[in-house]
């Protein structure tokens, strides 16, 4: 070994440290040949003149990465002795089992200069005072560093070139296994009919927790894979909302949809996801594999989930329908500022709801934009949405035996998928149990306990089965066909009925109405002036009487100023 000369009396009578460090667990347990040369090192201090009690093992940061100090407990242990003056020598197989950092290795060298204490590897013994050991301990900890930055980018250009071609084996959501470098729709037939079933019910829900009650009503539950295990679960919101949000369902393979970002948080170093919008994933690839939902199905999802969320102050959502009077909450813009206008109830326990804007207050200007009662706006807009709703108008609304059927035949198959994988886990546990040797009893008493676990679980699903089956009475009767056609064709009274919620019906006016403008007009009379836009973007404009405050029974004087409605060639989006 080179520089054996170095070693003096004086590092002799202090201890010496053996550092041994290994990246990760997985390391530990599967390369234990460097393990056992890092702590072979104890062979050679001890050759070089130091007692088996002066040699003292450092191996707490085994599992650990060297990148950084932080979480680094030995290192820190090491650092701290060495800055004491108690270590004559530190040993390690290379420069890179230390640190992975240029700013802790040469913070250690710059303590051991200080103190002389030596640095020692496999091939040579170097002292940090000596100019020349310094600079190749310098050089040799850049190399360490950098070799990690050379097997990333090796790793990442090998991962990349894989993601471009869409090979690149990312974790498949539920509903999708890896089959010959490609995915595909999960052989199990219960597990595809969940996920379609969940994508079908959000075509006509008004939000996530409309799924969520779905499901639980009728006591449906969702798969999760972990390998080839799968567990069911009650439907959580974080599960429907990331399914709802991940474009492998649309049949599209995407990779760099989020990006780690490193900050300091009171002196600590910590990293974070970030995702990052549509417009910057780097690779998109469309129709990859078999897909549960069109590309232009997931756009839509994607701008309904964003429209969901909180109406607040600064808000350029709508938000979804929510509990409240105010039946425009969310679509309601106001006309002199253009923003979305807030609700605020007023009142014991906030009868009267009204809307208020006041964003030209903030801006400096001292009139506020607007503030009016709820009713002098919904009543008028709820009078034109039922004057539109005609018989004529309502043709494709007897639609909706059909969808009721389709619904309860969807759910009913997926409870005949569930029934039919417990009665195959029940003969199997039987089969298992008639296989095995009657004289071995210790086998044969748990095959017969599991058998039994698997027919009580059989028993316990055909009982809430029927159950289900008598509260939700799944199959319509002929009556049933004639009283929802015949409330489809009378519209005002199902938006009167006492089983209609506030919630249901600003979900009914948003599935006619894309939004509602408003602006208060003094000259040459007091009056509101609405705008409303439909979805096929023709524009009914209103004018509606401001001077009456009367009860709340008292109607409301209102007009229609104007109706346009674009032309055909216009590019019209719905």
């Amino acid at each position: 070994m080179k520089g054996v000369e170095k070693i003096t009396a004086d590092h002799r009578r202090r201890n010496v440290f053996i550092y041994a460090r290994q990246s990760t667990m997985a390391q530990v347990l599967l390369h234990r040949t460097s393990t056992e040369r890092q702590f072979g090192l104890t062979q050679l201090a001890m050759k070089l003149g130091w007692s088996e009690e002066q040699v003292k093992l450092v191996a707490g940061d085994l599992g650990c990465s060297g990148k950084f100090s932080e979480n680094r407990d030995g290192f820190q242990h090491l650092a701290a002795e060495v800055s004491l003056g108690r270590v004559g020598a530190v040993f390690s197989l290379e420069a890179s089992r230390l640190a992975r950092s240029s700013a802790d290795w040469s913070r250690l060298i710059e303590i051991a200069g200080l103190t002389r204490t030596l640095l020692v590897d496999q091939d040579s013994v170097y002292d940090p005072c000596d100019p020349n050991d310094r600079l190749v301990l310098g050089l040799k900890g850049t190399m360490a560093e950098f070799e990690l930055v050379w097997l990333r980018q090796r790793m990442d250009g090998g991962r990349w070139h894989l993601a471009h071609k869409g090979e690149y084996r990312v974790r498949p959501p539920v509903g999708y296994v890896w089959e010959d470098h490609q995915l595909v729709k999960d052989p199990d037939e219960e597990i595809r009919r969940a996920v379609e079933l969940l994508f079908e019910r959000y075509r006509v829900a008004s939000s996530c927790g409309d799924i969520l009650r779905y499901f639980a009503e009728r006591n449906i539950l969702f798969p999760s894979r972990f390998g080839a295990r799968v567990e069911w679960r009650r439907l959580h919101p974080q599960r429907a909302a990331e399914a709802l949000r991940n474009p492998i369902y649309a049949g599209a393979y995407a990779f760099g949809r989020t990006r780690t970002e490193t900050f300091l948080d009171e002196g600590l170093r910590r990293c974070r996801v970030r995702k990052r919008p549509m417009e910057e994933w780097p690779i998109l690839i469309h129709d990859a594999h078999p897909a549960y939902i069109s590309w232009e199905e997931y756009l839509s999802n994607q701008k309904r989930l964003s429209d969901s969320g909180a109406v607040h102050k600064n808000s350029t959502t709508r938000g979804s329908p929510r509990k409240g009077a105010a039946l425009l909450q969310g679509i309601l813009l106001c006309g002199r500022c253009s923003h979305r206008i807030l609700t605020r109830y007023t009142g014991t326990r906030g009868r009267y709801p009204q809307y208020h804007c006041q964003r030209l207050c903030e801006s400096g200007v001292y009139n506020k934009c607007l503030s009016v009662s709820c009713r002098q706006v919904d009543e008028p807009v709820v009078e034109l949405v039922m004057q539109t709703l005609t018989r004529e108008h309502l043709d494709a609304a007897t639609r909706v035996v059909t969808l009721i059927e389709q619904e309860d035949a969807a759910v009913e198959q997926q409870w005949k998928l569930r029934l039919e994988r417990a009665r195959y886990e029940a003969t199997r546990a039987q089969r298992q149990y008639d296989a095995c040797e009657p004289e071995n009893r210790v086998v044969a008493r748990t095959l017969e306990t599991r058998w039994n676990e698997k027919l009580t679980e059989l028993e316990r699903l055909e009982q809430e089965h029927e159950q289900m089956r008598r509260k939700r009475r799944i199959e319509l009767t002929d009556l049933d066909r004639q009283r929802i056609l015949a409330l489809a064709e009378d519209i005002p009274k199902l938006w009167r009925a006492d089983t209609t919620t506030d919630r249901d019906r600003k979900a009914l006016l948003r599935l006619l109405i894309e939004d509602v403008s408003v602006q208060a007009i003094d000259i040459p009379r007091p009056v509101l002036r609405i705008q409303v836009l439909w979805h096929t973007q023709a524009v009914t404009e209103l004018e509606v009487d401001r001077p009456g405050r009367g009860g709340p029974h008292r109607p409301i004087p209102w007009r229609i100023v104007s109706t346009t409605t674009p032309r055909l060639d216009e590019n019209v989006t719905t």
